[in-house]
Formats: C-alpha cells, sequence, structure tokens
C-alpha cells in the first residue's frame, strides 16, 4: 500500500511537472525552462549528497556525456512538444522509451530480446502509428517531437543503465542536471531578469515537481516489486491528460485514445518481462 502511495504522489508530481512546463512555454522559451528546473535539481542533489557525504565524482566520462547529451536533446524535444501538442499525447508518446529500450538492447547491449518483448514493442508501435499518423499519409509533425524525446531518453536509460557499474545514481542526476544548466544557459540568461514573478514560480516549481516525482518513484521501489510497482508509473499519462481536460480545454481524438491504450498497455506489460535489476533504469 505504501509503495502504491509513493508512485501516486511521483505521477502526481510528474503530472503536475509536465502541466507547468505546458503553461510555461507561452511566457518562456525552452531553454529558460530547461536551466531553472536544472538548476532546481542541482542544487537539491549537491546538497543532500554533501549531507549523506557522497561523491559526486564521475568515473566513466565518455558514457557519462553520451548521458547527458542525450537526455537533453530528449528534453528539448519533449518541452518543445508540450507546447504544441495536446499534454496527454505528449506525454504518451514520451513513455514510448522503455519500448524503444527492449527494441535497442538488443543491438547496444547484446541482450535477447524474447517473442513476448518484440510483440510487445510491435503493438506499442501501432499505436505510435495512430497517434502520428491518423491518416495515412498525412504525419503530424509536432507529435514526431514527442516520439523522438522518447527514442532519445531509450538512449539515455541504456547509459544510465552502464553507468550503474561505474558512478552513483547520486553523480548520474547531478551531472545530467548540471551539464543541462550549462548547455542551456547561454541562451536563457539574457531573458532572465525579465521574467516575471509567476513565470518564475512555475519555472521553479518544474524542478520540484521533477524532482518530487523522483524522490515518489525512489521511495516506491524501496517498498515492493520492481515491475509491479513500474507499472503504476503510468499514472503520470492518466494525471497529463486529466490536466489537459481541465486546465487547457484539451481534447484526444478516438485514434489518439485508442493509440495511447496501446502503448500504454504494452509498457505495463513490458515492465513484468523485464528481467530483475533492470526495472528500475528503465523509468523516470
Amino acid at each position: 500500500r505504501a509503495a502504491v502511495l509513493w508512485m501516486i504522489f511521483g505521477s502526481l508530481c510528474f503530472g503536475s511537472m509536465n502541466a507547468l512546463v505546458k503553461w510555461t512555454t507561452v511566457h518562456a522559451d525552452v531553454w529558460m525552462i530547461i536551466m531553472v528546473r536544472s538548476a532546481v535539481i542541482a542544487f537539491a542533489v549537491a546538497a543532500f549528497a554533501a549531507s549523506r557525504g557522497i561523491s559526486l565524482r564521475v568515473n566513466n566520462r565518455k558514457t557519462m556525456f553520451l548521458r547527458c547529451a542525450v537526455g537533453l536533446t530528449a528534453m528539448i524535444l519533449y518541452f518543445t512538444a508540450l507546447g504544441r501538442i495536446p499534454i496527454g499525447q505528449a506525454v504518451t508518446l514520451q513513455y514510448t522509451a522503455p519500448l524503444f529500450v527492449a527494441l535497442l538492447s538488443g543491438k547496444m547491449l547484446a541482450e535477447r530480446v524474447s517473442a513476448g518483448v518484440a510483440l510487445l514493442v510491435i503493438t506499442a508501435f501501432a499505436g505510435i502509428v495512430l497517434i502520428v499518423s491518423p491518416e495515412l499519409g498525412k504525419v503530424e509533425p509536432d507529435a514526431l517531437l514527442a516520439l523522438g524525446s522518447g527514442f532519445f531518453a531509450a538512449f539515455a536509460y541504456i547509459y544510465v543503465r552502464e553507468l550503474r557499474t561505474t558512478d552513483s545514481p547520486t553523480s548520474v542526476v547531478f551531472w545530467f542536471a548540471a551539464a543541462s544548466v550549462a548547455a542551456s544557459v547561454v541562451q536563457a540568461a539574457p531573458d532572465l531578469l525579465s521574467v516575471d514573478r509567476q513565470t518564475l514560480a512555475a519555472l521553479v516549481g518544474i524542478g520540484i515537481g521533477a524532482g518530487g516525482g523522483q524522490v515518489g518513484i525512489t521511495m516506491a521501489y524501496q517498498k515492493a516489486n520492481a515491475a509491479w510497482v513500474s507499472a503504476f508509473s503510468y499514472l503520470t499519462v492518466i494525471v497529463a491528460t486529466f490536466y489537459g481536460f481541465t486546465v487547457f480545454g484539451e481534447t484526444l481524438s478516438t485514434a489518439d485514445w485508442i493509440g495511447g491504450l496501446l502503448i500504454v498497455g504494452s509498457g505495463v506489460a513490458l515492465v513484468f518481462m523485464v528481467p530483475a535489476g533492470d526495472e528500475k533504469t528503465s523509468q523516470h
């Protein structure tokens, strides 16, 4: 019960973060959102590491750099998509990342992909087609941004999986946040002083939401079977869609609903097929 409550808390935080990002894209550019969000997380993680005596040293610099590069690319694409398409659609497509991990693992990590996993991936991609190209021959380019974020996030998860043998989770989170600040500060800094208080509060809230979501998921994993708990992480899709309806007045087409169910259903089934120990790296 405690694990489910923590996962619900994490999903509410991530869903709220997505809603804040969507609202903020009207008042600030993506670089500003990334910089403030990442600065909040970097500060919080650095303070946590200092209080616990955890080293932030990087042992595998090449893989850490690649993790930061693909993670930042995924974040840029995702935040841009949130400002252009319905929030439920964007979150659903971003949650294809674990499915891309399953597809890419055989190539990058020499892991065997079972027939069952392959079938789930095919089912999920049928859902992707329904969302990205509901009319054959016509593709929604903005939806491709969200799909691209899921693709690059998959690479980030794979690199995190490699880093777990050389670097602490705390250092991975910190350096990704720090690298994101460094990559966005030049573009965002000139406009920082012109941001009004309401927008600044929303920007900080995005960082808090992301941090709260990570805490919720981490606590949930500590209290129950990882595969069972992972299935509840897809509550973020429901929370985000609810925000879309109630706050932004968005509606989804029948193709969006069917495609979303195929993607989420495949994702939930997939977490029960991932070998023990890998579930945590396939989630936010």
